[in-house]
């Protein structure tokens, strides 16, 4: 997992989204275990929120240049954890 924002919430354990996608809502598949890469925005209220217009991809889709890039060119010079 990579995050940025832990001056605003120190642990995520829900990610909120509209109701259904005509509110742009984002239906995941939670019941595999699937893997996601996840982007978003953290609220005045400390909810981790994601909606359509957000980059969200199954693990399993990246390339391996997005998944390398992930777990360790990205996190040079970034402000985030990733584990």
């Amino acid at each position: 997992q990579m995050f940025k924002g832990f001056e605003k919430v120190k642990d995520v354990q829900y990610v909120y989204t509209p109701f259904d996608s005509s509110l742009c809502g984002v239906k995941l598949e939670a019941n595999n275990k699937k893997q996601y890469l996840l982007t978003g925005q953290i609220l005045n209220d400390g909810k981790v929120f994601i909606h359509l217009c957000n980059y969200i991809e199954p693990w399993d889709d990246l390339s391996l240049s997005q998944k390398k890039s992930l777990n360790q060119r990205y996190q040079m010079g970034c402000g985030c954890k990733v584990s």
